[in-house]
């Protein structure tokens, strides 16, 4: 009896072998059309991965100079340098620098270390393959070409100093304000220095500029250089250590309640910056936080800020979103952010 029962069960387990592999191969099929935007890596999300595909290089100069930066919606990156990765636990985008910029992004999240007295880009321990100077020389140009916009950068150092080094990052900071042949006028072209004891400055005094958020450790005579990061002068949220695939509801109702913080401030009010974080890591990876699982049975968080964005875009609560910080973006979120910017247009402007 059990010699004839075992042909059996080995036909048994190839057909639930097969058919495992047919549900996988199912739920990856639109990946594997050529002309879907939305799929990257075999992931598939209405509001990632084609951010390239946005257009909105000059979107602020639909904006009038009085507008304050707080009250503007501004979708930004995280991680901004590491779409040349590989490794999916660092990757956190898939387009470069100067694809974000001309897609409308104006938040960049620069995480620079002291490497033999040079700022190199790193996430984590992980070297991104690119310089703080190409980042400079890159921002420096688009706003040369774009002089209606403004560009927030949060600088951060990101681990200890490697290598030979005379100067701390500060030092290094300084280096390529001042006295760096590369971009040192550029510098004195386009920093916008910030006395974070007054309100946050209007448009009109940043168009092509670059506000800093510092997220390093200073004491020269020249210090701060700009808002410090997490003091009293912004509410952020970065719920960013998520256990699982599972848990992104705690990651979503993070978000959405950062989002209506934001909404419901009073429309001019400048003594605060909101930023949220869409972005989540460890126990996922930051393009399963965006786009959710492979299978699709969990949505990530770009796909559910996206939908509230449109839900809510004619209702009360449908006011400022503040800067909202992504991994993977695509075009229609970033859409969706910048539409929030209406009320501040006029209505037939283009952002």
């Amino acid at each position: 009896m059990r010699f004839h029962c075992m042909p059996l069960l080995y036909v048994l387990s190839f057909f639930l072998l097969v058919s495992a592999l047919f549900s996988v191969l199912l739920s990856l099929a639109p990946c594997f059309v050529k002309s879907k935007n939305h799929c990257y890596r075999g992931y598939e999300s209405h509001y990632s991965f084609d951010v390239d595909k946005a257009d909105h290089a000059e979107w602020m100069k639909a904006i009038p100079d009085e507008a304050n930066l707080t009250s503007l919606s501004i979708p930004g990156t995280h991680d901004t340098l590491t779409y040349d990765l590989t490794n999916q636990v660092f990757q956190c985008q898939n387009h470069n620098l100067s694809a974000q910029l001309h897609a409308g992004m104006r938040y960049f999240d620069i995480r620079g270390r002291l490497v033999n007295d040079s700022i190199e880009i790193y996430h984590a321990s992980m070297y991104t393959g690119h310089s703080y100077t190409e980042v400079l020389v890159t921002l420096f140009d688009f706003l040369d070409d774009h002089p209606s916009e403004t560009i927030v950068m949060r600088l951060k150092e990101e681990g200890r100093p490697l290598g030979k080094n005379s100067m701390t990052f500060e030092d290094a900071f300084n280096y390529y304000l001042h006295n760096s042949t590369v971009t040192s006028a550029g510098a004195k072209s386009h920093f916008r220095k910030h006395n974070p004891r007054k309100p946050y400055p209007t448009l009109g005094a940043l168009r092509g500029k670059i506000f800093l958020l510092q997220n390093f450790p200073s004491k020269g005579p020249e210090s701060p250089y700009g808002v410090i990061w997490e003091s009293a002068d912004m509410v952020l949220e970065d719920l960013w250590i998520i256990p699982s695939v599972e848990h992104l509801y705690m990651k979503w109702e993070a978000v959405e309640n950062a989002l209506r913080r934001a909404a419901t401030a009073k429309p001019h009010a400048n003594r605060v910056l909101y930023l949220a974080h869409l972005s989540a890591s460890v126990g996922v990876l930051p393009i399963e936080a965006a786009a959710g699982n492979l299978n699709r049975t969990v949505a990530g968080i770009n796909d559910r800020t996206g939908d509230w964005l449109a839900a809510t875009a004619d209702r009360g609560d449908s006011g400022k979103t503040g800067i909202v910080i992504i991994d993977f973006p695509g075009k229609e979120l970033v859409d969706q952010v910048l539409a929030r910017n209406r009320p501040l247009t006029d209505r037939n402007a283009e952002l």
